[in-house]
């Protein structure tokens, strides 16, 4: 198992009605792709919601590496009211049902899942943008940069920075379904057609 871990996490969504032309945005302005992977997320709580009651998050990822994260509050909140500002460690582990076993077997045993098409670009230290597909959502743009390029970096894009969403997929999907009727608690791509 490597481990990895980020002092803090600065990210901000906006939703989009197309994904080609911020894809051609981002590489004009000096973005690299890694290419379009699928995602399948579990999230994993106790089953009371211990985890996310406290702004917590445990996840297990399959993309083309195995990946189990925790997000927790930074200790440094300055930014968390106009940003999504998360301490995140991560660490790659080899086998996706052997860990969703033993998270299960400690207790974690509330799981929500969520699938989406996800393209990444970089630009120099820190700078990250993903172009993401989700279910009945559609696509977004989600920019990861630090605070004090945050604002620069959505405006070069073309947004307000104050207009970003500062919550998570899956408090974006319970709103949406609030909206629109939906009644599913997961966001599966085999669900669209019965959510249409």
């Amino acid at each position: 198992m490597e481990p990895h871990l980020k002092q803090t996490e600065v990210e901000l969504k906006f939703p989009l009605k197309d994904s080609e032309p911020m894809r051609k945005l981002l590489i004009d302005m000096g973005f690299s792709s890694s290419g379009r992977v699928f995602e399948n997320n579990i999230v994993f709580d106790t089953p009371g919601g211990t985890l996310e009651s406290s702004g917590k998050l445990l996840r297990l990822r399959q993309d083309s590496k195995v990946r189990l994260t925790y997000k927790e509050p930074p200790a440094d909140s300055t930014h968390a009211g106009r940003f999504k500002v998360k301490q995140e460690s991560e660490l790659i582990v080899t086998d996706f049902e052997t860990m969703r076993y033993i998270l299960r077997r400690l207790g974690f045993t509330r799981e929500r899942v969520y699938e989406k098409y996800r393209e990444h670009f970089t630009r120099g230290t820190g700078v990250s943008a993903e172009i993401d597909r989700l279910p009945h959502m559609g696509f977004f743009l989600e920019l990861e940069a630090p605070a004090e390029s945050m604002v620069q970096l959505a405006a070069g894009l073309g947004f307000e920075p104050g207009q970003g969403s500062r919550e998570n997929y899956f408090q974006l999907f319970q709103a949406h379904c609030s909206r629109t009727g939906l009644k599913f608690s997961d966001m599966r791509f085999e669900d669209e057609q019965e959510g249409r």
